[in-house]
């Protein structure tokens, strides 16, 4: 029995429920008329006219265009569509704001926006005239389809969700084609779509038994505490379980010889070993928090403020209930009085963000980057930021951590550019309308007219992945930015590069690292230091949840 691929189902699944209608009968026929002349329809087709251009503006369209525009658009672009998110922690000790500037490819997401709809333009001008006509027109992407490629999945003409596309809907100046600024602007809506704040799904939690484990094997009189002394030691008692002879030791190295605790054999939905190396799931429900928004934060927050860090429950806030540090919180205490009402407050929440970070996502890993912009010379007190790879950026107030994150703007992972091709049958190079017969071919039924560049009545297999790679230029816009709560278990917090094993240098700076997270303030490390962690990461809009750092190494 033939496989499909996951997505490739789903999709004919929905195109069998939305397209009932369309029978298996073969599309009418077409002739080529001989030179410049246009495609002309011999029989009607139920999928409409053949445009009326002439053949064939085969340039390629594939590189993006980037560069000033030589017009404006009809319209600007919305504030919405460059305004920086905010980011709210509320740590333990203290609240910590940061502004996030998010970029594609290097670019803002309005300009990569703009060069994905040169590109498209370019792909429907099939005459090359830098002009729409009234066939051409009616080829591109419908605003459903576009929602629908933003969603992950694929566009298609026959999507319902508003008028379909015309010249009549397009034009603005009735000169009797669309130019490039009339087709930008018909997608005008979608600019306030192109980055928005998700709360990230939670992901498959296993049990774990990594802090049970390293617990056992650390604390060697059974006082359930780690001191100083028996943290020194974690380099003699943990190397000796290097089976690879890396001078690391990795988790799994520590799972399969388990000391004093049965490790159970776990179901990690073939993620492996790696999801053990990670923070689990979302924590319990609790006063700790992170918030996301996109331009100013808004007025509830203060209220908000005042809930989680309010002890004394006088509606204000003192210095030992807000760890503030001392310049800024006698900058916010106008009145001196040694408290923060909410109104001082709200000069917090509209004043300067604590950290301005930039996120830049890219479809090729190697490129995504996570930084501070600017690189301050100084953090504030308490704060503390850690570049382990380009891409992440670790920020610590009073030993809690949030971790940014820029993940590749991915399609679907694993997908090539051509995710359809099975639908040509093995050797078979163009399809024509006779072959379409059968449910398998609802697809390109439907796709058969836009994706057949030359219009001559051949949708070759070429220009199949051609007209593939125009749908995913698309949806690779959709941009994500996901944020959660995790709780980390032992192993993570003592991988500082989080590379998933712990070295020799991480083994003997141990304790100095984690007794800064150990609420009490004692000179003992606890299981107390297993705060929440803040978790913020930038990918593509569908699949931005999507975390390498949870598969395996």
């Amino acid at each position: 029995m033939k496989t499909f691929p996951c997505g490739a189902a789903l999709l004919l699944g929905s195109l069998a429920a939305i397209l009932p209608a369309l029978g298996a009968e073969p599309r009418g026929k077409v002739e080529l008329v001989a030179g410049s002349a246009p495609v002309k329809s011999v029989h009607p087709s139920p999928f409409g006219m053949r445009y009326e251009s002439s053949l064939s503006n085969l340039a390629p369209f594939d590189k993006p265009a980037l560069g000033k525009r030589s017009t404006p658009y009809v319209q600007p672009a919305p504030d919405t569509a460059v305004e920086p998110f905010e980011i709210v922690f509320f740590a333990r000790t203290q609240p910590l704001r940061v502004r996030v500037h998010i970029l594609h490819e290097g670019q803002t997401p309005l300009i990569q926006w703009e060069a994905t709809l040169k590109t498209l333009f370019r792909a429907f001008d099939r005459d090359g005239d830098g002009r729409l006509g009234k066939r051409e027109a009616e080829l591109i992407f419908s605003k459903a389809g576009i929602q629908a490629m933003f969603a992950g999945g694929v566009g298609y003409r026959a999507q319902t969700g508003g008028p379909m596309p015309s010249l009549e809907a397009l034009g603005r100046d009735g000169d009797g084609s669309v130019s490039f600024d009339e087709f930008a602007h018909y997608y005008y809506d979608f600019t306030v779509e192109l980055a928005r704040s998700k709360e990230a799904p939670n992901y498959a939690t296993v049990q774990d038994v990594l802090t049970p484990e390293l617990f056992a094997r650390l604390d060697t009189n059974n006082d359930r505490k780690l001191s100083e002394a028996e943290l020194k030691a974690a380099e003699k008692l943990l190397i000796a379980l290097d089976g690879d002879e890396d001078e690391c030791v990795s988790a799994l190295e520590i799972t399969s010889n388990p000391v004093k605790n049965k490790i159970p054999v776990l179901s990690t939905g073939g993620a492996g070993m790696g999801m053990m190396e990670r923070p689990g799931g979302k924590p319990a429900a609790g006063p700790t928090d992170i918030h996301c928004f996109r331009g100013p934060i808004p007025g509830s927050v203060v209220q908000q403020l005042l809930k989680r860090y309010d002890k004394d429950g006088d509606f204000e806030l003192s210095c030992d209930e807000i760890a503030l540090p001392k310049e800024l919180f006698d900058k916010l205490d106008k009145n001196g009085d040694d408290q923060l009402d909410a109104k001082e407050l709200d000069a917090w929440s509209t004043g300067p963000p604590d950290l301005t970070v930039e996120l830049n996502t890219a479809v090729k890993a190697e490129k995504c980057t996570a930084k501070l912009s600017p690189s301050p010379k100084a953090l504030p007190a308490g704060l503390a930021a850690i570049q382990t790879t380009p891409d992440r950026l670790i920020v610590t107030v009073y030993g809690q951590t949030l971790d940014l994150c820029a993940s590749p703007a991915i399609g679907q992972p694993g997908n090539a550019d051509n995710p359809y091709g099975y639908l040509f049958p093995l050797g078979k190079e163009f399809l024509v309308e006779k072959d379409l017969v059968g449910p398998q071919y609802q697809l390109l039924r439907v796709l058969f007219d836009p994706a057949d560049f030359d219009g001559d009545g051949k949708l070759t297999r070429a220009e199949f992945e051609r007209y593939c790679r125009l749908q995913q230029s698309v949806s690779r816009q959709s941009l994500g930015l996901f944020h959660q709560l995790r709780v980390p278990n032992l192993f993570t917090l003592l991988d500082s590069n989080n590379d998933g094993k712990l070295s020799v240098k991480e083994l003997r700076s141990a304790y100095d690292r984690l007794i800064p997270l150990e609420p009490s303030g004692g000179k003992m490390v606890t299981r107390a230091i297993l705060q929440p962690a803040a978790v913020v990461r930038l990918g593509h809009g569908i699949y931005g949840n999507y975390d390498p750092n949870l598969l395996p190494q």
